[in-house]
């Protein structure tokens, strides 16, 4: 009897102990600290584009579903074309759950084309990406692209399966930038680009990557 109620003693404090790590009951990681600081510090200025507004907010319910602890919401421009950005960092498990292809898809909006993975080598590193393409359902709003991924680390990938890739992962980072569709695939060679990431968006692209290249290195050097 006695060591039944160990052995049930020992359980209950092990489940205690691996819930509580994992939503954050006695504070947040320092990986969690390290990546949220990396979302909070992004600059307002990005090579030639340059924070102009804030874009729309996320409600409570959409933070705490999605395991957000920090988040931007912002509207750049380079003069010439906008983009918004939406940087967040969280919890792995619930933030990875919600690719926008899910989101989008479950409101009804049409794809243009099935997410497309693309690459981008940013001095020496590889950074992957998921272009998805996107005719909303009001006809109100124009076609656009949603470029998304995840970053661990300072990279981006954009896994098929992303819960096996970042397995044992507490925290991460998740990307998603709207850009205007200038072409809804009229041509065989705008069918060809719906699938890549926009020219004039691309660049806004590589300076993320090497924000959060020169974030993580900043952070390693710290510890």
């Amino acid at each position: 009897m006695i060591i039944r109620l160990i052995v049930l003693l020992l359980l209950t404090i092990g489940s205690t102990l691996i819930h509580g790590k994992m939503t954050y009951r006695w504070g947040v990681s320092d990986e969690m600290k390290q990546y949220d600081d990396h979302v909070k510090s992004i600059p307002a200025q990005l090579g030639a584009w340059k924070h102009v507004s804030d874009g729309k907010a996320m409600s409570e319910g959409v933070v705490s579903e999605l395991g957000v602890t920090e988040y931007v919401s912002r509207v750049y421009t380079n003069g010439k074309d906008s983009v918004t950005l939406l940087l967040m960092s969280g919890k792995t498990g619930r933030l990875i759950r919600h690719t926008p292809d899910i989101c989008y898809g479950a409101s009804g909006n049409e794809f243009l084309k099935q997410p497309t993975q693309v690459s981008l080598d940013i001095d020496g590193k590889q950074h992957e990406f998921k272009v998805l393409p996107i005719r909303p359902t009001s006809e109100l709003n124009g076609n656009f692209v949603v470029v998304y991924g995840f970053a661990r680390d300072g990279q981006f990938q954009s896994p098929d399966r992303p819960r096996l890739t970042f397995h044992g992962t507490t925290a991460i980072e998740k990307i998603q930038v709207l850009c205007e569709l200038k072409s809804d695939g009229e041509t065989e060679q705008d069918k060809e680009k719906l699938g890549q990431i926009p020219e004039y968006a691309t660049s806004f692209i590589e300076e993320i990557c090497r924000y959060m290249q020169t974030s993580a290195s900043a952070g390693e050097s710290k510890k």
